[in-house]
This record gives C-alpha cells, sequence and structure tokens, in this order.
C-alpha cells in the first residue's frame, strides 16, 4: 500500500447512460445497477451493485437507517449528475458534470463541485495538527504507525494513515452543511480542494478543485449528511453510525497505566501509592508483561503466584478495577491449547497456500483470528468470558490494526481464504471489539462491559472507546491531540483520548503539567508510558508538581457528574462530547481554532501548549460574557490575551450554565453523584432563564435508562435582582437526590423526593450569595 500516491479521476471511465426506471447505468462497456434512497432528517444514500465486481455488502457494522424520506433528496440529473437535497428541497451538493460517478476495475471514485470558501472538517483520526482540513489528500488504512513508519516521520511530525479509519467528511458550504460518509471497509481515498500550500512544491501537487471521494476495492457506498449546523449534522451522523452506549461511571476516571506493570506487586504497590496521596484512579491497567512469554489468554504464575482474584479484590477496596491488554496475534506454538483450537477450527486468517496466515509480532511467528467470520468471533468471545472470570475489571485491545509487524499483509486472506486483505483490513479491529464486548458481557451479564481500542473504524462507537495509539512526551503531539480528538468527535468516535503524557519518551515536570491540564476533561483519560522511558506516575515527580497533577486528577472527578450526564445525552441526541468551537458557536472566526475547545455546550478550555510560555490568546465566543472557572470573576467576549502560571489553565463556564459538581473535592473514587452541587453561571445583575435535567445511576448496571435512574429537572430564572432556582424531581428511580444550588462562593440546598418542588430566591452582591427563602 503506497500511503502517498491516489488515484486520478482521469484513469476512470465515467457513467455516460443511466435509466432511471431500472436503475441501470452503463459505465464504458460495463453495466452496473445503482440504488439512490432518500430518508428523513436530510439523510441520503447512493450504492452501486454489481456482484460480478464487489462483494455485497462486506461491512460488519450495519447502519442504523432513518424512515424513508416522504420527497427525494437525492437526485439523478442529465444523464448521471447526481444531485443532494436538505430536508427543504434546496440543492446543497451536486457531482462534477459527466463525471460524478467513475470505476476502473474494482476501484470507484466520486467528485463534487464546491464553491471556492468551502470548509472540511472530520476524517476521524487525523493528525494534521488542524481542524480545517483544506487542501488534503489522504487514505483510510489501519496503520500500526510505529512499524509502518520511520520514527523520523513520527516522532515530531504527522504520519498519515494513522491507526483508525473513519471515511468522513464534513463540508461547510456557506450556511448549509453536508457529511459524505464512505461505509466501505477497503481503502477509501478523500481528496479535499482548498489552501494548504505546505505539500506544493511544484503546481501540479495542487489538490483538485473538486471533492473527491473514492475506493480502492469494495462496493460504491456513499452516504449523504445534511443540516443548517456543524451540531446538527454530528447528531444526524452519530445515529447513523451509532451512538456510544452509556458506559460505566468508572470508565470516566483517572486510569494509571505504563508497559512494565506485570503482576500483583506492581498492582499493590500502585493500589497504596494512590490511596497514599489521595489520587481518585479508577483504573489500573496492565500492559504485555503479565502474559506467559506474550501469549494471549495466559497469566504469567510468576506474576501472579495466587492468580488475579486476590489482588483485584483488593485494589476492588479502592473503587480500582484490573484491566489487561489483548493482542489479536496467537503464538504458532504446537501444542499450545489456543492454536490448536484455531487451526482444528478454521479460525485463522490465511495465506495462498490455505494454512495460517503468518506474521512476525511480540510471541515472534504469529496467527491471526478471522474477526469477520461469526464462528470465530463466538471463539474469542469464550476465551474473553474465561479471563475476565479470572477477575480482571475489563479489557484493553492492541495491535488490531492489524499489525504483523515486518510482514507484509497482503497475504493475510479472510473468509476462509477467499477475500483479499484490504476489503476487510479496516473492519479487523471492529471485529475484535464485537467479539471482545460479547464475551465481557457473557462474564458479567449485569454491567456494562468497558473496552478500549487502538484501532477502528465506522461503527466501533458502539463498542469501545478510542485512544490515539502511540504518541510521543513532546509538544507537537501535545499541541496535536486536541484537534485530532475534535476530529474523531465529528466522526462519529466521541469516546476518545491520548496517552496522557505521551507513550515514548520522557515527560518533563512542565509537560506533564501541561498534559494534564490539556486533558482532565478529556473523555478517556489515562496515564500511559513505555517501559524504557522514565517514571510518571504522579509521585515520580517533585511534590510540588505531584500535587498539580493530583489537584487536576481530583477535580476531574468534581466535573464528573457533568462528564457522565454530558454520555447520558449523547446516547439520546448523538451529541459530541468535546467540540470545536464553531459547534457551539456560528462564527466564521471560529472555523479553525484548534487549541481551544468545548467540554459539551457549558465548559470552554483554553490550555497552554507551548512550553515556556506563561500566557497566550484566548477567544471567548459568543455574545454573552463568561466565568473564569478558577477565580469567579467574569470576561466579555472576544479575543484576551490570558496570563497564567504553570499551576493554573483557563476554563471558562458559558453564562446561563448550569454545571453538576459534585460537593467536595473527591480525594477516593467514591463519589456520591445523588448528593450534587449545581454551579449556576449568573453574574451579578444576571437577567435571564435556563434549565438543565440532571440525570443519576448506579453508573455501572445495565438497565441505566429506566426504572433505575433518577432525574432532576433544574430552572433558573434571574430578574437583575434576584435569581429564582427550582429543583424539581421528575423520577425516582435511584432514590431522592440532594440538591444545592451555587452561585460562586455561596450556596443553598435541598432535599428531594421524586415530584416535590424547592424554590430558591438568591440575591447577589459581588460574588456573595444570601438565600432569602
Amino acid at each position: 500500500m503506497q500511503f502517498t500516491k491516489y488515484p486520478h479521476p482521469a484513469n476512470f471511465a465515467f457513467v455516460d447512460s443511466f435509466d432511471e426506471s431500472t436503475g441501470i447505468a452503463r459505465v464504458a462497456q460495463q453495466e452496473v445497477r445503482i440504488e439512490v434512497r432518500s430518508f428523513a432528517g436530510g439523510v441520503s444514500h447512493v450504492r452501486v451493485v454489481a456482484p460480478e465486481i464487489w462483494t455485497e455488502h462486506p461491512h460488519l457494522a450495519a447502519l442504523t437507517e432513518p424512515r424513508p424520506a416522504s420527497s427525494a433528496l437525492l437526485g439523478v440529473e442529465q444523464g448521471f449528475d447526481l444531485v443532494v437535497r436538505n430536508e427543504s428541497g434546496e440543492e446543497v451538493l451536486r457531482s462534477r458534470p459527466g463525471q460524478g460517478l467513475g470505476l476502473q476495475g474494482e476501484a470507484s471514485v466520486f467528485q463534487f463541485e464546491v464553491p471556492e470558501n468551502a470548509r472540511f472538517y472530520g476524517m476521524g483520526e487525523k493528525l494534521f495538527g488542524r481542524i480545517e482540513l483544506s487542501g488534503i489528500r489522504t487514505w483510510f488504512w489501519n496503520t500500526d504507525v510505529w512499524s509502518d513508519f520511520h520514527w523520523a516521520q513520527w516522532n515530531e511530525h504527522p504520519s498519515d494513515p494513522p491507526y483508525c479509519s473513519v471515511p468522513y467528511v464534513a463540508c461547510d458550504l456557506g450556511g448549509q452543511w453536508v457529511g459524505l460518509l464512505m461505509h466501505n471497509p477497503g481503502p477509501v481515498f478523500v481528496e479535499t480542494p482548498g489552501r494548504d500550500d505546505s505539500r506544493v512544491f511544484v503546481e501540479w501537487q495542487r489538490t483538485s478543485r473538486d471533492l473527491t471521494m473514492g475506493s480502492k476495492l469494495g462496493e460504491p457506498n456513499l452516504w449523504f449528511v445534511t443540516d443548517r449546523s456543524l451540531a446538527g449534522l454530528t447528531r444526524k451522523l452519530q445515529t447513523l453510525v451509532g451512538v456510544v452506549p452509556v458506559p460505566p461511571l468508572w470508565s470516566l476516571g483517572f486510569h494509571q497505566s505504563r508497559w512494565g506493570y506485570g503482576g500483583a506487586k506492581d498492582l499493590a504497590e500502585l493500589d497504596r501509592k494512590l490511596k497514599q496521596y489521595a489520587i481518585p484512579c479508577d483504573g489500573l491497567w496492565l500492559d504485555l508483561d503479565y502474559m506467559r512469554g506474550f501469549r494471549i489468554f495466559t497469566v504469567d504464575q510468576d506474576q501472579f503466584p495466587d492468580g488475579v482474584l486476590p489482588v483485584a479484590e483488593e485494589v476492588a477496596q479502592n473503587g480500582r478495577r484490573i484491566v489487561p491488554i489483548l493482542d489479536p496475534g496467537v503464538k504458532r506454538e504446537p501444542g499450545l491449547s489456543l492454536f490448536e483450537e484455531g487451526s482444528s477450527g478454521g479460525m485463522f486468517c490465511q495465506n495462498e497456500a490455505g494454512e495460517p496466515f503468518v506474521g512476525l509480532v511480540w510471541p515472534g511467528e504469529t496467527v491471526f483470528p478471522d474477526f469477520t467470520m461469526p464462528k470465530v468471533r463466538e471463539w474469542w468471545a469464550a476465551h474473553v468470558r474465561d479471563l475476565m472470570d479470572q477477575g480482571f475489571g475489563a479489557c484493553w485491545v492492541d495491535m488490531n490494526d492489524p499489525s504483523t509487524g515486518p510482514v507484509e499483509p497482503d497475504g493475510m486472506l479472510f473468509r476462509q481464504g477467499t477475500e483479499p486483505h484490504a476489503l476487510h483490513r479496516n473492519q479487523y479491529s471492529l471485529g475484535m471489539q464485537m467479539a471482545t464486548v460479547d464475551g465481557m458481557t457473557q462474564a458479567r451479564p449485569e454491567e456494562r462491559p468497558f473496552l478500549l481500542s487502538r484501532s477502528g473504524c465506522t461503527g466501533s462507537s458502539r463498542y469501545a472507546a478510542i485512544w490515539t495509539g502511540d504518541n510521543v512526551s513532546n509538544e507537537w503531539y501535545l499541541r496535536s491531540a486536541i484537534p485530532t480528538l475534535l476530529g474523531m468527535s465529528l466522526s462519529g468516535l466521541p469516546f476518545c483520548g491520548p496517552d496522557i503524557g505521551g507513550f515514548g519518551g520522557d515527560a518533563d515536570e512542565e509537560t506533564m503539567v501541561r498534559w494534564f491540564q490539556a486533558a482532565f476533561l478529556f473523555p478517556f483519560f489515562r496515564n500511559h508510558t513505555t517501559a524504557d522511558s522514565r517514571n510518571e506516575e504522579p509521585w515520580a515527580y517533585r511534590a510540588p508538581v505531584r500535587k498539580l497533577l493530583a489537584h487536576f486528577v481530583r477535580l476531574r472527578y468534581r466535573m464528573m457528574p457533568y462528564l457522565y450526564n454530558l454520555f447520558v445525552q449523547h446516547a439520546t441526541t448523538g451529541d459530541a462530547i468535546l467540540r470545536p468551537l464553531c459547534y457551539e458557536f456560528d462564527s466564521g472566526d471560529l472555523a479553525e481554532v484548534c487549541d481551544q475547545f468545548m467540554v459539551g455546550p457549558s465548559v470552554l478550555q483554553a490550555p497552554v501548549l507551548t512550553l515556556g510560555e506563561h500566557s497566550r490568546p484566548l477567544v471567548l465566543p459568543g455574545d454573552a460574557s463568561w466565568m473564569c472557572l478558577r477565580t469567579g470573576h467574569w470576561r466579555e467576549p472576544g479575543v484576551h490575551t490570558v496570563r497564567t502560571s504553570l499551576a493554573t489553565t483557563p476554563a471558562y463556564l458559558r453564562q446561563g450554565a448550569v454545571l453538576p459538581l459534585t460537593v467536595q473535592e473527591p480525594r477516593t473514587v467514591r463519589g456520591d453523584h445523588s448528593d450534587v452541587a449545581f454551579l449556576l453561571a449568573a453574574p451579578p445583575g444576571w437577567k435571564g432563564e435556563t434549565a438543565y435535567e440532571y440525570v443519576v445511576d448506579d453508573g455501572l448496571s445495565r438497565d441505566h435508562d429506566g426504572a433505575q435512574q433518577s432525574k432532576v429537572l433544574v430552572r433558573a430564572e434571574g430578574d437583575g435582582k434576584l435569581v429564582h432556582v427550582r429543583f424539581t424531581q421528575t423520577a425516582d428511580g435511584f432514590g431522592p437526590v440532594r440538591c444545592r444550588a451555587w452561585l460562586p462562593l455561596g450556596v443553598v440546598g435541598a432535599g428531594l423526593t421524586e415530584g416535590e418542588e424547592t424554590t430558591v430566591r438568591l440575591t447577589g452582591s459581588g460574588f456573595r450569595v444570601q438565600a432569602l427563602s
């Protein structure tokens, strides 16, 4: 696979006739059938069917189709010009006249005209260091970055493609948004027009004036989503590909990991240190060392002489779970039961000779389960169930790109050797995710499973959180983390995060502090590093730095009610968790801001991302003032320069927001979210009204969306002198919720049961608050 060469439209034959009544199109001497469908909500779909060319429906993840639309949103005009319309029937996108759909053997290409000022977003996990993606050529092909590229490429520069592939582009066409999703697990390529001159050393290197999207093989299967806003577009895409089920609460906590933690002694020592320094932590993670010689589904008896269960029960007393790594590769070792089972059962990918395909990864010569087949997923799930029964709390799947080490992967064939590697490579990780979640669910059917995965594709949102793979402890990866996560969030992968501090290299004190400040509200928050780096646990640094790192961990737990409710809301609406400023605020000036971000609709973060700096420019969008979360002071909207120290990070609360918080600063993971404080961002003299629904449950059991929830509706109204705050408990499935209304430096409280209402009238003088009744 050549990552820097792309198909050129001039080498394709384009549709020259189309019979709308039969759906038959002619491309040179070929006939294909074209299906055009329209759905409610501004969603439409075109699919090209030719069984003699492409395998039908190769994707493991079916999309959630809306109900059919009452009128056509996708039409064909003048031979075969595709015309995409929004819900109002207005044309928003048109294919290039006479060259809308082209074929070249198994390859296909679509071309669309876009205005010169069009902007492009999304594209899944891309490390281009920006959120606006004009002037890009890129492949969607899951790689093992550190193995497939030289370190000079990935150390301080973008390497492309990365671990995870979601071939989706969100296009801002000026007052109208359209998203294009290629639902094809094969290699997909995208070319956006625009102004990126960083790759242009001669004129013919410049990208096309058209938006181009195609695939190297696999059935052409393109979805369109339209909306007036980026937020609306993202909600529709997320509903199409699958929302993230409400995760277990513990998965949103702080996680401590290192390649080098191997057994019971390491875990007990981690647990002791975390308790000693009062650092909340929900997950203790084990990399490869816990296994017996890198053999998956084994536990080294020297590392766990009494098994996993005793230490799992020990750390559980402090609310922690043990999370082991799982690679897909099975050691090619006669006599090894897993290898023998898989060989006799036909579970492995094959080579041209019909034998199991062999790669070279951690166990040495390695064979790979073929997760495209249901029987293989069932077999894998049974082994995951048995692993979980030993006392582990979740799973972490790695190397599922799939990584074959230095071995060329094209010879790895799927479905009993009948289908090529490239057709299924990008969804290999998805099959592994499906099987692993199934096994965890079998082990603990009453619990919500949590799975972390390195690679992924369209549909992974239903099964796994995605972390951005191996990164480095340097400023470039620190700065790149935000636009990368924003791209993932806009592409249907909202449960995401990087290795905090960087996986490779040594994070010095300033680097680690700036990572924690930037990431303490990322959806996934894990400190992870490689075995040959310095120790990077919070207590590995000097006491002042350790205290800073602990502070930002505790601040995350303080805001956990807000984070958890964002995921509850996401499961209903499809809204992103992390959001670019242009998601919440409509302004062209915000279109390329990627060193700030919103956490949900209410919290704005603008971390310091340049080492050695103690100030930064700050954009506060909109037309209302913002409250500094550290000081309680208010700033007017606009462009500012803010000064910071190493101990502080700019973070602001939107005027009128209601922010649920724990009442006390958590120093363990055992917070009571039914005792909650609602911080109301109301400045002195505030005139306005706002409402917020708060949901609380046990954070673990599967019945989290029904009778086991408690809900409180918080309504506030300010008339310039008084602030009226009303709590109404509308559901009591988890019991009564104790509510407190906070304005900066003031508090009143009330305990509620279902159906009760409490009205609080507050008056403010500066930041002093007095409860009148």
